[in-house]
């Protein structure tokens, strides 16, 4: 490596660095102040930068706040989904989900709240579309595991993945909702009925 690779190499650490604890520093404000009170300044105070650093990375706000919902959600996506992945198991995805449920883990513990992120995507047109992004990704990726456990013999044949997809998404969502205004949900019943429902005959 030349001494410049070298140089560009440690710009480029010490950029994502930055972008990083500015991400957390705004995570973490959102969390306690929710997505529009704290300020640029606030947020570039907690991470111990300047404005200037901040514009480096972000060209506003909004840019920020998608930021930040990308890599809650996203993270979050990851998490339960890539489990099933690896074995071809809804049941696997199902099981990750409720035990996320049951350790409180799930929605997005000491991060933005799910109806914070709604609130936001109905003032930002960016937003709402990353939001949507990412909801068709793991609708994608939740299909593509029912076609793969099909395959497997697992999950009935005649079962439409897209179909299934979508129910276990907005069944997420639901979720989400039922957990903001602490409604009773039994996620072990819900997860087994939907395995039964699915199951190979």
């Amino acid at each position: 490596m030349t001494e410049e690779t070298a140089n560009e190499s440690a710009r480029a650490a010490s950029a994502r660095e930055t972008r990083d604890k500015l991400l957390a520093a705004a995570t973490e404000l959102f969390a306690e102040q929710g997505l529009t009170k704290p300020s640029l300044d606030a947020i570039c105070a907690r991470a111990g930068f300047t404005r200037g650093a901040f514009y480096v990375h972000f060209q506003t706000r909004d840019d920020l706040i998608v930021a930040v919902v990308e890599q809650v959600m996203g993270g979050f996506i990851d998490a339960i989904i890539q489990g099933g992945e690896a074995g071809a198991d809804l049941s696997m995805i199902i099981a990750t989900f409720t035990m996320a449920l049951e350790s409180g883990s799930f929605p997005f513990p000491g991060s933005v709240r799910p109806h914070q992120v709604l609130e936001a995507c109905a003032r930002s047109d960016k937003l709402r579309a990353k939001y949507l992004e990412l909801l068709a990704a793991a609708r994608d990726r939740l299909a593509a595991t029912v076609r793969r456990g099909q395959e497997a013999g697992t999950i009935r044949e005649d079962a439409d993945a897209d179909a299934v997809a979508q129910l276990l998404l907005t069944t997420v969502l639901g979720v989400e909702i039922a957990t903001e205004l602490d409604v009773p949900y039994d996620a072990r019943r819900v997860g087994h009925l939907l395995l039964t429902m699915l199951a190979k005959r």
